[in-house]
């Protein structure tokens, strides 16, 4: 264990960060950065537990004074980043961006970002990366909470003559896990911590190997450059399976253990640019990602170009320099009692949490933006949004009406509250649903990995509770495709699979009296590139997301009438069903994407917002007219 000044960790730390921006740039060539994640994590294990080993073995071990240090390291940066983000979120970004940006940054304040990304990754409506403005913050957690753990763990091992041998079977015991898991919940393999611990591990086996090979010189050249050399080509390599936290993991990671043991600085990697980067790694990585994210919103496709991206790398430059001279540097050379950092520390992490979680219950805070802007955002809310929500449930149409119609199935139903609202306050009739996206209510239909059992346990709740009710009118609707698509196109087994199981539903819930209407193939305008934040208006000017093109009627006809003709089929003879075709009522001479003043009417290829769920049902009006007219009759 060397106490000096270590050049190639500083190199490997450039190195990392660089791969991390360009990769996040989509710069091309560097689609495996993730991998400099991997290269922190075994850096940070290779000194954290030099330094707790080093200092135990000399007696003189403080757990008051290395957490006081981690917090002077870490905290100062990381919230001042964070509120700077949020600043610029509540004067540019929407209320339901803002929002999101606010339990980011409470999660990232409170070191549980990689849990919060992880929960959230496989809900239906989960926000893309582009969409997550604190999204690096997941790596930073999950490292402290690594310094959380560590300290007990090596004081405990220092005790016993096998430390390494314990750190490689935990290490092992991660990788394990990680591999066995991956299939199950890749999201959590990526995210948390227990299946990165094998790369923590690894730098701290490093310690054992430097021992090792310290008294060769040709062995630690080679270690050095056969190191570079694996982590550069797993890079070429890795972007095929770089979300893999287990094996697509170890190159890079045993590369970078390998290079630190070796301790040979190169000049290649050692000059003093790249030291200076290297140094200044921390700060440049935690406004790296704020500056892209921003970058994309308010100017759009013109963040891409060759301009944007060097405007966005000079930003980076002078925000993270800024940052490592006046905050990082300065805070870590303060000398404190350890109970008054800590007091001070949380009491900021305190009052900042505070502020972005207020912003978070108050929906984004929607006064920030003038009265027509608001009026313009509601419209452009997905469909479900009319409606007084109590938890997963949502009440729509005539609050008091003495009938009542449920509705049954995922988003591709749920997006239709906005269609019939109107419809139902005009006939006194009630409207209630529950929000299940992504979950199959088809009897005997498999859902769709990883959420078999929320999904299962979901379709149990929602068909007792539509069987008990006392609706008279139930409306059935699901993302047919997906339960119909083979990996070549339409899947005659599963076709029969989903006849078979919305025949089993009618007859669970048909009762005298009741009437169905089932909602078929839904308009999908898959060729157009959706921006579901950016498409709403901020306090401050961002460019608009480029407009998409009508759809051609007869291909959304086409494409839908594979699932319509299916549920026909299932349907039969039964005189208390009616079949809606959203691609013959919704498109006439055209199948409008966006209205002519700008106004979005899908929110993505295959959900209407507001203002496409109201197009949808004027267009359906004669027919849903029709049909909650007959209801009532009965």
């Amino acid at each position: 264990m060397v106490r000096d000044y270590r050049a190639d960790i500083d190199g490997l730390r450039a190195i990392a960060v660089c791969i991390v921006v360009l990769f996040h740039l989509k710069v091309r060539g560097f689609g495996g950065g993730f991998a400099g994640v991997d290269i922190f994590f075994v850096i940070s294990g290779y000194l954290i537990t030099g330094h707790i080993l080093r200092d135990t073995t000399r007696g003189v071990f403080s757990f008051a004074a290395f957490y006081a240090r981690r917090a002077r390291r870490i905290l100062p940066a990381l919230i001042v980043t964070i509120m700077l983000a949020f600043a610029v979120g509540w004067l540019w970004l929407p209320p339901d961006a803002l929002r999101q940006l606010a339990k980011e940054a409470t999660h990232g304040l409170l070191s549980i970002a990689n849990v919060q990304y992880w929960r959230e990754a496989n809900q239906y409506f989960a926000p893309s990366a582009d969409q997550l403005g604190l999204l690096h913050l997941w790596s930073l957690s999950a490292e402290e909470q690594f310094y959380l753990v560590s300290p007990l763990v090596l004081v405990l091992l220092s005790r016993t003559r096998h430390v390494f041998t314990c750190i490689a079977l935990t290490g092992l015991l991660s990788l394990a896990a990680a591999i066995i898991w991956l299939p199950k919940d890749p999201e959590a393999v990526f995210f948390l911590t227990p299946f990165r611990v094998f790369e923590f591990s690894l730098g701290a086996l490093a310690i054992a190997l430097e021992r090792r090979i310290a008294p060769w010189p040709r062995i630690r050249t080679l270690a050095a450059w056969g190191g570079y050399a694996v982590l550069f080509a797993s890079l070429l390599v890795i972007e095929r399976f770089q979300r893999d936290a287990g094996l697509g993991a170890l190159a890079p990671s045993l590369a970078t253990a390998a290079i630190i043991a070796a301790n040979r600085p190169t000049p290649l990697f050692a000059n003093q640019g790249v030291l200076a980067i290297g140094r200044s790694s921390y700060s440049l990585y935690l406004v790296h990602w704020p500056v892209i994210y921003f970058a994309n919103f308010i100017f759009g496709e013109q963040a891409g170009s060759l301009a944007g991206v060097i405007a966005q790398l000079l930003i980076m430059a002078v925000l993270a320099t800024a940052m490592f001279l006046c905050v990082e540097q300065p805070v870590r050379r303060v000398e404190a009692a350890p109970w008054m950092q800590a007091t001070v520390f949380a009491a900021t992490i305190g009052l900042c949490a505070a502020a972005t979680h207020a912003t978070l219950r108050a929906d984004g805070v929607a006064w920030r933006l003038p009265a027509e802007q608001r009026a313009r955002l509601e419209v452009q809310r997905f469909g479900m949004n009319p409606c007084d929500r109590a938890g997963d449930t949502c009440r729509f149409g005539a609050a008091a009406g003495p009938r009542r119609l449920e509705m049954l199935g995922d988003s591709y139903v749920q997006q239709y509250v906005a269609a019939l609202d109107d419809h139902l306050k005009a006939r006194d009739i009630s409207g209630m649903t529950s929000t299940v996206g992504g979950c199959p209510m088809l009897i005997g239909v498999a859902p769709r990995p990883p959420r078999v059992a929320e999904c299962l346990a979901l379709r149990e709740r929602e068909v007792a509770r539509v069987s008990e009710s006392a609706a008279d009118v139930v409306v059935i609707g699901q993302a047919w495709h997906l339960y119909l698509d083979g990996a070549d196109g339409p899947d005659e087994s599963k076709a029969s699979e989903v006849r078979d199981g919305l025949q089993a539903l009618l007859r669970l819930l048909d009762r005298p009296g009741r009437r169905f209407l089932i909602i078929g193939g839904q308009v999908r305008p898959t060729a157009c590139s959706f921006d579901s934040v950016r498409m709403q208006p901020g306090p401050l000017w961002h460019a608009p997301p480029a407009r998409c093109a009508p759809l051609d009627p007869a291909k959304a006809r086409a494409d839908a009438a594979v699932i319509d003709n299916l549920l026909e089929s299932a349907v039969g003879a039964r005189r208390n069903v009616v079949l809606l075709r959203p691609a013959e009522l919704y498109c006439d001479e055209d199948c409008p994407v966006v209205r002519r003043d700008g106004v979005w009417l899908f929110l993505d290829a295959g959900h209407f917002t507001v203002a496409g769920a109201k197009l949808m049902g004027q267009r359906a009006a004669a027919l849903i007219s029709r049909f909650l007219s007959e209801t009532l009759m009965h």
